[in-house]
């Protein structure tokens, strides 16, 4: 083994995609990170199935070339029984930029580049103990019958699952399981299939290796202590996979729990759970990776500015609102997915308790937990993006080029987290019915300063001002912006500002 420093900026528990790429990120801010991986690499593990979204983020982690794998799927047209059990709804996969990887192939090789960039890796070990000090921690690991002991500022627990007791946990759903077998797919369609029935949901989908995944997601009451005949009887009851039930009656059938569940305490004295330790999706929206991925991202930015200033309250803050604001909207997304399901329409009891499921935290009534649950129970309306025909700004600015333009009584100001060279700052947003939430930047410009000044001055002057500031079609593109969404108004309203 090689040898370790003992003593680290960030150290992090789990080599899955939402620790490396926490340590990607912080290696390139310049940090020292170490890394416990338990299993050796590389290892079997499911969540093969990635959303859009994973390109952006292998992209901006200069890793983009660990997703053109030839062996990897990627366009894959589904087959879909949801809303009616008489339609099937034909996804195409054309420019679907999903992907199904080799989960096994490419944790390894992200472990790889992290390790390239410095990297500090112990696997496979295990964790015996992690001591609080006035320094950070003391973290007590097991490798090959010897103990290390190394010190670290700050911990990120990315064990997934098993990092979270069943006691720190605070369900966000019904509890759920998987069933899942693979078949050989050589004869097996080259679709995806998703069908919703009365007891749960199946999807089936190639994936690598020439076999075909068949996995339910049902409620652990119904499996009656034998998951083998479950799924072939789930099976038998659709449409689109009981053709495919005798080829896997003979598969090796796999189970695991997919409840979704956030921790009571994810940042305690500097023990930051991300990834599944610190939130778990249902697997109906299909972005755990991404989601867990772009997290991790966004802790990075929270652990950067807590290094810079330990006395600060802002990461700690800025990391509760980011993971609150990930469980509701999944939350609300999800129950609202399950509402559209035929099963639900008919009153069947798997889709009734995840449709109408109210969060309860009083088993577990930390200040997050507190925090959450407020914010869970506010009203949540769907933002509804109105579909406009191209503003054509020249002629739009033209016919206003000499009226004098107000801020609207409508807009309010809010002090929210932004982020400005990698570091936690904060900023004032603005608010307004016709924004989807409260808005800091346009095109990488900050608004508030700007907007303000416009007050009271006629359209030709603002254009003017801003330019001196930036150029000139960025100026008018901000204008038509403000304008359109009527944050500003051609009229005598004046806000109080």
């Amino acid at each position: 083994m090689k040898t370790v420093p003992d003593t680290f900026d960030v150290f992090i528990l789990g080599a899955g995609p939402a620790g490396l790429c926490a340590a990607i990120r912080l290696l390139d801010m310049g940090y020292t990170v170490g890394m416990l991986e338990q299993e050796q690499f590389p290892r079997p593990q499911i969540g093969e199935s990635l959303s859009p979204g994973i390109h952006n983020i292998f992209e901006y982690l200069n890793a983009g070339h660990l997703l053109e794998d030839s062996a990897y799927l990627s366009n894959i047209p589904a087959k879909v029984i949801w809303e009616n059990t008489a339609d099937i709804y034909y996804r195409s996969g054309q420019n679907n930029e999903g992907i199904i990887v080799d989960r096994s192939k490419l944790d390894q090789e992200l472990l790889e580049f992290a390790i390239a960039k410095g990297l500090h890796s112990i696997q496979p070990a295990k964790l015996k103990q992690s001591i609080n000090t006035e320094n950070g921690f003391i973290l007590e690991i097991i490798a090959d019958s010897v103990e290390i002991k190394v010190n670290s500022k700050i911990v990120l627990d990315a064990r997934g699952r098993k990092g979270t007791l069943l006691s720190e946990r605070v369900p966000i759903a019904p509890s759920a399981i998987a069933v899942w077998t693979h078949i050989d797919n050589n004869s097996i369609t080259k679709e995806a299939l998703i069908e919703a029935v009365d007891d749960g949901w199946l999807w089936g989908s190639p994936v690598a290796g020439n076999r075909y995944r068949i996995m339910c997601f049902t409620d652990p009451i119904t499996l009656k202590n034998n998951s083998d005949l479950h799924l072939l009887d789930l099976m038998n009851k659709t449409e689109l996979f009981s053709p495919l039930a005798n080829k896997a009656r003979n598969g090796h059938i796999e189970t695991c729990s997919v409840t979704s569940f956030v921790n009571q305490n994810p940042w305690n004295k500097q023990f930051v759970k991300i990834g599944e330790a610190a939130f778990t999706l249902d697997p109906l929206s299909s972005t755990g990776v991404e989601k867990a991925m772009r997290f991790s991202l966004q802790v990075a930015i929270a652990i950067n500015t807590y290094l810079k200033n330990p006395d600060s309250q802002h990461p700690k803050n800025f990391y509760e609102e980011k993971l609150i604001e990930s469980v509701v909207n999944h939350t609300h997304w999800t129950a609202d997915y399950y509402r559209k399901a035929w099963a639900y329409s008919e009153k069947k009891e798997f889709w009734m308790k995840r449709a109408n499921f109210q969060l309860d935290i009083s088993k577990n009534q930390t200040n997050f937990a507190l925090k959450l649950e407020k914010e869970y129970n506010q009203d949540h309306p769907i933002f509804e993006k109105k579909q406009v025909e191209p503003i054509p700004v020249d002629l739009f600015l033209f016919s206003l080029w000499n009226k004098e333009i107000n801020i609207s009584t409508d807009v309010t100001f809010k002090d929210v987290y932004a982020i400005n060279n990698d570091r936690i700052i904060i900023k004032q947003a603005l608010i307004h019915p016709n924004l989807e939430r409260p808005t800091v930047y346009l095109d990488q410009v900050e608004l508030f300063p700007f907007y303000k000044s416009m007050n009271g001055k006629v359209v030709s002057n603002v254009i003017a001002d801003l330019n001196k500031f930036m150029e000139i079609e960025k100026s008018k593109k901000i204008l038509v912006f403000l304008l359109s969404n009527q944050l500003l108004v051609v009229d005598k309203k004046y806000a109080n500002v």
